[in-house]
């Protein structure tokens, strides 16, 4: 299923169903009632949520040692099998399938991940707020405290919404990348190398122990190849937990971006 499908299917039902014109009005949880899905909290061990469902009708219980936002994430994640596979469903999910699936369920685990971060940030809504807006954690907090959502799904769904030309990605502590995700335009080239870059501010952060806020820095240091000389792209690097740390790296100025994209163009 495509993320266009998913977009489609939840505008449709929150705009033409439920009237839904502010975030303040998603209720997971009566979505999910109007959906034939009642949802439980209990003590779960090994996973963050499952479905069992029968027919038309399915419950859905969650972790309930998580806090809101995982519990609101899980709902919707669980829904989105539901949504798929309505009447064959039968799932555990554990925090791992939510966050970074793999194997042979990467598909159906990013699909229902798809559906719970549509479920709760709204494409319709979220380009609202995404409006004239810089790429920083102070965007960062301000959708996470409008939509209920973790840090780190709020992360994923402004990056994916491909309003900003950039990415994040996590550097641990000895320097090495943990994960990034991007717009899905960014060239490869423009990818976060595998250990933290000098002369980037995460670099300043992480092996100087000096944080420098939010600002431009050479384009060269975020980008493998020559396209980005004499250019400039904004950066805001801070510490996010234990030995992890953020850097939002957005392109502002997209120039160097798309001549990348039609040199290759070009070419293939």
């Amino acid at each position: 299923m495509t993320i266009k499908a998913i977009k489609d299917f939840v505008e449709s039902l929150y705009i033409d169903e439920f009237a839904i014109s502010d975030a303040k009005e998603i209720d997971i949880e009566a979505i999910a009632f109007e959906q034939q899905a009642i949802v439980l909290e209990k003590p779960l061990n090994g996973c963050e949520a499952m479905i069992i469902g029968a027919g038309d009708r399915a419950t859905i219980t969650v972790n309930s040692g998580s806090d809101a936002p995982r519990k609101r994430f899980s709902v919707g994640h669980e829904l989105g099998h539901w949504f798929k596979d309505r009447g064959k469903v039968g799932n555990l999910c554990t925090h791992k399938d939510m966050e970074n699936p793999s194997g042979i369920s990467r598909n159906r685990e990013n699909v229902a991940n798809s559906y719970a971060s549509e479920l709760l940030v709204p494409s319709y809504l979220l380009k609202e707020h995404l409006t004239g807006s810089r790429f920083n954690l102070d965007l960062m907090s301000s959708v996470k405290t409008t939509f209920d959502t973790s840090f780190m799904m709020t992360l994923r769904r402004v990056v994916k919404s491909d309003h900003h030309m950039g990415c994040f990605v996590i550097y641990r502590k000895d320097g090495s990348r943990y994960l990034f995700d991007k717009n899905s335009q960014l060239p490869g080239c423009f990818y976060p190398r595998d250990r933290v870059p000098e002369g980037s501010k995460i670099y300043d952060l992480i092996v100087n122990g000096v944080s420098t806020g939010p600002g431009e820095v050479d384009g060269n240091v975020w980008c493998r190849e020559g396209w980005a000389d004499d250019a400039t792209v904004y950066e805001h690097a801070f510490h996010y937990h234990d030995d992890q740390f953020v850097s939002l790296v957005w392109w502002e100025d997209e120039e160097p971006i798309w001549q990348c994209i039609s040199s290759k163009e070009k070419y293939d």
